[in-house]
């Protein structure tokens, strides 16, 4: 015989059995998709590494370019394991870092463009077989490292988390008044010049966007809501980006988009990154014309919806038979292939330090104990002059020029202080750091705010071509500042997104 209750328990077991089964489905389905996704990788690697070696620039000799094959196929180890991982991290933050170094230090060996604009010297068919090898050692020395330390010294450091129970209205209102916020910088320079705010103005936006997207996708956004952040917000946001005529602007929130959808769909997004690639072969063209008109230019003082209009004309013109003249080539333009290939800069400074520039001996790293503090509390705080000091230091500046920055990556920190020693041991000291980066900010544990929270604040330290004490100091401030904001003003009885 059976009761009225028995047959809600039985009922309840039977869902639960379904959601169990779907669960598992779900899960093997995904790993299929992950196997999938890495044999791909594998294949295309092998694939393009064959290409390239055949198709390799003549200047480049074959030892050269096999070291630079070395380099890439130790920079995608760790998107391979990553995708071999069941207990992979939330986002590919170390894998993503791989790929810097892949597309900073490996491929561009394999441009057919080979002499550059800025500075004569600069030649990817000058590029030493020392400096290509010191990249291969090292790179993989922070690979080691990481995975070494994460292992053991690491494996039982536990995640930055917040309160376990908390609102989603609360949420929505701390997330809507940041967008604000963000927004509201954007266009009003007295927000900007708040000391110490201007340094969260652009994470924030990036936290918004990640959890606003989230809960669209999940179907908890109410619809109010979605059509302010996709129909206003998203809009005022791109359009601001594309003003400033600065495209790596647009690819960088399409790169967070592109980590943040990952998250949620545990899939490749094809369409935003296709989209993004278009878009800049599409814009890259003409950028340098339309910088001349609006940095400083007749349409200097426009507002950015009619910046916009102009970058539209000009792309027009481009692909028309009007623009003829925006097809000549400017020798004073700066190719996307110099502004990404640090291995060039890495080269020069190995030839010209100690023989004509002494070493630093650690100058550059004197700020990082004071890098964190908050101008708010230290208004008299020197300002970060490393990267100026490295251009006119190495004489890719004027000696008179006090205003330029020269970016100065991380392994070409290391060089210019303490030469190959300082790579040798630095590099895996980074993997090291960055093991512990991920342990508390991007681990499996965690929700998914915390998540996003943790991708906005590990998001700047994946590309790696700014000095360390000011990446590190921005860093430390972001963290703070996040994990206080939200420590303080989340709670309630419903638990998270």
């Amino acid at each position: 015989m059976y009761n009225y209750h028995g047959e809600i328990d039985g009922d309840l077991n039977q869902s639960q059995n379904y959601e169990q089964i779907a669960l598992i489905q779900a899960k093997i389905k995904q790993e299929r998709y992950f196997r999938r996704l890495r044999l791909f990788l594998i294949f295309i690697l092998v694939v393009a590494s064959g290409y390239l070696l055949k198709h390799r620039p003549e200047p480049i000799s074959i030892d050269k370019a096999l070291m630079a094959l070395s380099i890439i196929w130790v920079g995608f180890l760790p998107s391979i394991q990553y995708l071999s991982d069941r207990k992979r991290p939330p986002i590919p933050f170390f894998p993503l870092v791989g790929i810097f170094y892949v597309t900073s230090f490996g491929l561009p060996i394999f441009s057919k463009e080979l002499e550059f604009a800025v500075i004569k010297r600069f030649s990817l068919a000058n590029v030493t077989n020392e400096a290509l090898i010191l990249v291969f050692i090292s790179l993989l020395g922070m690979n080691i490292s990481y995975y070494v330390s994460k292992s053991s010294l690491l494996q039982k450091i536990s995640p930055i988390q917040l309160s376990g129970a908390y609102s989603k209205s609360k949420l929505l209102t701390i997330v809507w008044q940041l967008l604000l916020l963000h927004l509201a910088g954007l266009f009003i320079p007295f927000i900007r010049a708040i000391p110490s705010l201007n340094q969260l103005l652009e994470p924030i936006g990036y936290l918004a966007f990640g959890i606003l997207y989230i809960l669209w996708s999940r179907s908890r956004l109410p619809s109010f809501q979605t059509w302010v952040f996709l129909g206003v917000c998203l809009p005022i946001e791109l359009i601001s980006r594309l003003a400033t005529g600065a495209l790596a602007q647009m690819m960088t929130l399409g790169l967070f988009m592109t980590i943040v959808i990952w998250y949620e769909r545990k899939r490749f997004p094809v369409t935003l990154i296709s989209l993004s690639i278009i878009f800049y072969i599409i814009f890259n063209p003409v950028k340098y014309e339309f910088r001349a008109l609006t940095w400083g230019g007749k349409y200097s003082h426009s507002n950015p919806i009619e910046k916009v209009k102009l970058f539209t004309d000009l792309v027009i013109k481009q692909y028309s038979n009007l623009g003829a003249e925006y097809k000549k080539k400017d020798s004073h333009k700066v190719s996307a292939t110099e502004r990404t290939a640090h291995i060039l800069l890495f080269s020069n400074i190995v030839d010209d330090t100690p023989t004509i520039v002494p070493y630093w001996g650690g100058k550059t790293y004197s700020n990082l104990l004071t890098s964190y503090i908050p101008r708010a509390l230290w208004p008299d705080k020197p300002t970060e002059q490393i990267a100026n000091e490295f251009g006119r230091r190495y004489k890719y500046l004027g000696s008179n020029d006090y205003t330029t920055a020269w970016n100065l990556p991380w392994i070409v920190e290391m060089y210019a202080n303490f030469g190959s020693l300082g790579v040798l041991i630095g590099m895996p000291l980074v993997g090291l750091f960055l093991a512990f980066l991920e342990q508390k900010l991007n681990a499996s544990r965690m929700d998914s705010l915390e998540v996003v929270i943790g991708a906005t604040i590990l998001f700047p330290l994946i590309y790696q071509e700014s000095n360390l004490s000011l990446m590190i100091g921005a860093a430390v401030n972001i963290s703070f500042g996040l994990y206080l904001m939200f420590k303080l003003l989340l709670g309630g009885q419903s638990k998270q997104i």
